[in-house]
């Protein structure tokens, strides 16, 4: 199946270079400079950053609420007309759930090309965070393949599912910095930028930890406004690097 096959065949790799060996597939900046070019990119923008965060949040969390709001509303009128709650329940629930699953493809193209429009140091513009929208079935289907081969992977052993969720992590900005690409060549390319590069992100990811640790414990999960920009910039200077 496309996407799955590595070069040597069986279980995908994380790659882990040698001590003193380069990494390879491009990437050649450090995750430090990395950051730290994050950083300068977000001065300035720090503002527009949180605010895309926010809203980005919000409308995840509204759309969340109205489906919540509809399967009570469902369920009452059920219950008071005297009909069967549980089915109709169900039914509200699997609609909510399915049209979850296809603006999710969408809204999260839009929130990488959002934050990668800061990290190409671009005119950072909020309307950003709907382009996938404006490319709703690449966004979906980008987002239907990640997810597939992610769940491929995963019923074979846990290690290979997170494996994948790195080889395809690329997926998402490719999207919406080329509005050609198709969702498998998406998949594709992600898969060729991250050879070698795996463990890398990997290493970034985890520098995020105990700042995430900081805002879920001293600031009640309010520093991940600002937070959850800071990665996001990193990952697209990522990007910007292993492309």
């Amino acid at each position: 199946m496309a996407g799955l096959n590595n070069s040597g065949g069986g279980i995908p790799s994380l790659n882990i270079p040698s001590s003193g060996a380069s990494i390879g597939g491009g990437g050649g900046t450090s995750n430090k400079d990395l950051m730290a070019e994050a950083r300068e990119s977000l001065s300035g923008n720090w503002g527009m950053a949180v605010l895309g965060n926010l809203l980005y949040t919000m409308l995840l969390n509204s759309i969340g609420f109205f489906a919540v709001a509809a399967c009570i509303f469902v369920v009452s009128i059920s219950a008071a007309s005297g009909g069967e709650t549980v089915s109709a329940y169900n039914s509200v629930y699997f609609f909510a759930y399915l049209f979850m699953f296809l603006i999710s493809g969408a809204a999260v193209v839009g929130f990488y090309g959002f934050y990668l429009e800061i990290a190409q140091e671009d005119e950072v513009r909020l309307e950003q965070l709907f382009i996938g929208f404006r490319r709703f079935w690449k966004s979906f289907g980008v987002y239907f393949f990640y997810m597939l081969f992610y769940m491929l992977w995963y019923m074979l052993l846990i290690i290979p599912g997170i494996i994948a969720l790195f080889r395809y992590a690329m997926a998402f900005f490719i999207i919406a910095d080329d509005e050609d690409c198709g969702p498998l060549e998406a998949i594709t390319r992600s898969k060729e930028m991250m050879k070698g590069n795996k463990w890398k992100f990997f290493c970034l990811n985890c520098r995020f930890i105990g700042w995430g640790l900081l805002a879920s414990f001293f600031t009640l999960g309010i520093g991940y406004l600002w937070l959850v920009p800071y990665m996001q910039t990193s990952m697209a200077k990522f990007y910007e690097d292993v492309k």
